[in-house]
């Protein structure tokens, strides 16, 4: 080969080398132009990828790519041409592609979370604080409390399963309740219920804290949830925190939305709907509710000192320190079946500063326990309206929790309360009784007043009597007063057992549970209005009141008057009632106006056969009759009424 031929060879070999680093130095530039069109798209937030660019999935193996023939065919030729070229195309485009949909995910958060989108992913995680009173169950996810447990207490499906082991009473449950702050974010509302916030728990020798934090995108701006639980206390401290947060939210517009379903804690969930409401009370005025079995709203219109979601024997409740929460929202739904009793809400309407403090109650109904957060909260538990609830308050439950600091069973302590009662109101019982023993004697003569005026108008038969009872010295009022101040003790024994959880799951004779009804014989069947069991203790309680009822009937003064009901039948028709309303009652109640009955009938027995002689009565009222007396002021009204009946008479002839 000689100079010139390897000269030429050379030559070309130059020219072939040129041209192929010219050649790939172009289809690098073709490359970074590809890179930077997709970064300028991403940047813009305009989600257009490098068109016609389409690769399938993130997962799509380079292999099956390059044999894709719709991908390659909006692949530029030059970089097919080259495997690392069109491998490093791949990759630019996957990761493209991935910060576009990175972006776009972003963005949607950010419009569905606002400021809290780094919040809206993670993991949901459970916690759990204790003391010697409450299990509280936190989750992450909504920084909410999703369930709580009482220590000292069970439901009665447990008791009756197993009543020597004690497992805690599940208060409310997270598939069924919510807790949640609706937030203001620039307009748009943010619910807490769906971030995830990060937790962090500390521990210390008389108190447990768990903190909560929803974090933004700025380490400096967050929501802080901090919880507190103390030893020997049903409290959980809440404080709401918004770190630096002022200027993204409008925390005017801040609302804490609360709901739970009531669980059926009792043997009968109609018996706990009875006595299930939300309560509330404003600053410095009485507690209020919505009426039990009803199903209804109502409008916060005052500073709120608590809210309260009352169940018969537990209350769910939220104290508010700040007492400036003067708007909301509270409802309740009477929910249907044994599971469930009433669906609780509560929508309040936040004070507008940065830090909240709240607190949730999750106890029993005891009087000396709610009563000692002197606000209001002892009224939780109804002792009845006006001089009831006084009697309660003042009679009533004092001797109860005196008996019940002994070692007695309940039954006894129900027995020996009866009987005080009794013994205070002995000196009424007496004139009560000596009143109808005066009337009884007289009731020969008034009888035959009536009798001999039967044709004279009543005004006249009326006058008669009047004079008859001005005559002898007979107020026919007398018996009045002592009966109308022994009715409130009686009556106000109907709210004081059945709220009394000292009764709960407390045995006595063949009753399991004195704070409902016990059952000794089931009827395979259901009577309207009475059930499908038999109440012992209420059939006893109904068969001594048409007892006492019969040997009281003899005290009635006079015979039954035209046109006037008939007493004697309303009376005895009274314990027929009682059965039907007692049979599906309280127990301990039923037990106490047995044994009020059983009294009843031995003090009268006893008045009647050592305390009074009826005829040393009729001889006084007699003796009584010889003597002048001066008109009553009953008589005279009577008499001015007869007066002006006959003048009236006169003047229509």
């Amino acid at each position: 080969m000689d100079r010139n031929t390897i000269t030429g060879l050379l030559l070309i070999g130059a020219i072939l080398f040129g041209f192929s680093y010219f050649n790939q130095q172009q289809q690098a530039e073709q490359v970074a132009e590809q890179q930077e069109q997709a970064a300028k798209v991403q940047k813009d937030s305009v989600v257009t990828a490098i068109k016609p660019v389409t690769i399938p999935t993130e997962s799509t193996p380079k292999a099956s790519l390059k044999s894709d023939t719709v991908f390659l065919a909006s692949v530029p030729e030059a970089i097919k041409a080259d495997s690392n070229l069109l491998n490093q195309y791949i990759d630019s485009v996957e990761n493209f592609n991935r910060s576009v949909a990175e972006a776009a995910q972003q963005q949607k958060l950010e419009g569905e979370y606002g400021v809290f989108y780094p919040a809206a992913k993670g993991t949901q995680e459970y916690t759990t604080l204790e003391n010697d009173k409450l299990i509280v169950t936190f989750n992450n996810k909504g920084g909410r409390i999703a369930h709580v447990k009482l220590k000292e207490y069970q439901s009665y499906q447990d008791y009756i399963e197993d009543e020597n082991t004690i497992e805690p009473l599940l208060l409310f449950e997270e598939k069924t309740s919510n807790q949640s702050l609706t937030l203001s974010n620039k307009g748009a509302k943010i619910e807490t219920k769906n971030l995830i916030f990060q937790g962090t728990v500390n521990k210390g020798d008389d108190s447990q804290v768990l903190t909560y934090i929803a974090p933004t995108a700025d380490a400096n701006k967050y929501l802080q949830y901090t919880y507190t639980i103390k030893n020997g206390s049903y409290d959980v401290d809440f404080q709401i925190n918004y770190v630096n947060l002022q200027a993204d939210l409008n925390l005017a517009e801040t609302e804490l939305n609360w709901q739970l379903a009531g669980l059926t804690m009792e043997k009968l969930a109609s018996d706990q709907r009875r006595m299930s409401c939300v309560m509330w009370r404003y600053d410095d005025e009485k507690r209020d509710y919505i009426r039990e079995m009803s199903s209804s709203e109502y409008e916060l219109e005052a500073n709120t000192n608590w809210v309260a979601f009352k169940h018969k024997f537990f209350t769910t409740g939220l104290i508010i320190d700040a007492k400036n929460i003067t708007k909301g929202t509270l409802a309740q739904n009477q929910l249907e079946g044994e599971e469930y009793t009433v669906d609780y809400k509560a929508n309040l309407t936040l004070p507008a500063q940065p830090v909240v403090d709240l607190k949730f109650f999750f106890g029993p109904n005891e009087y000396d326990l709610l009563k000692s957060y002197d606000n209001g909260m002892g009224n939780i538990i109804d002792h009845g309206w006006g001089v009831f609830g006084l009697v309660n308050k003042w009679l009533i439950r004092p001797i109860f929790n005196i008996l019940n600091g002994s070692a007695l069973n309940l039954g006894l302590i129900i027995l020996l309360l009866t009987l005080i009662v009794k013994i205070l109101i002995m000196p009424l019982t007496y004139k009560n009784y000596m009143s109808s023993a005066k009337m009884r004697v007289l009731k020969p003569e008034i009888e035959e007043i009536n009798e001999r005026m039967k044709d004279a108008d009543a005004m006249t038969r009326q006058q008669e009597v009047s004079k008859l009872y001005s005559q002898t010295g007979v107020n026919p009022m007398a018996g009045c007063l002592p009966m109308l101040i022994q009715m409130p003790i009686v009556i106000a024994a109907l709210r004081f057992f059945p709220s009394s959880i000292d009764l709960r799951h407390a045995k006595f004779l063949w009753a399991e549970d004195l704070s409902s009804y016990e059952s000794v014989l089931n009827l395979g069947f259901d009577i309207p209005f009475y059930g499908a069991h038999v109440s012992l203790f209420a059939l006893l309680m109904a068969v001594s009141t048409f007892l006492y009822t019969k040997m009281n009937s003899g005290n009635m003064a006079t015979p039954q008057q035209p046109g006037m009901p008939n007493m004697n039948f309303i009376m005895y028709l009274m314990p027929f009632m009682m059965l039907f309303f007692f049979n599906s009652y309280s127990s301990g109640l039923s037990f106490y106006y047995l044994c009020g009955n059983v009294m009843n009938i031995g003090i009268m027995w006893g008045i009647k056969k050592f305390l009074i002689d009826e005829d040393k009565i009729k001889a006084k009222l007699a003796d009584n009759k010889k003597k002048p007396k001066k008109k009553s002021k009953f008589q005279q009204r009577m008499d001015d009424l007869v007066k002006q009946q006959q003048e009236q008479a006169a003047k229509r002839k």
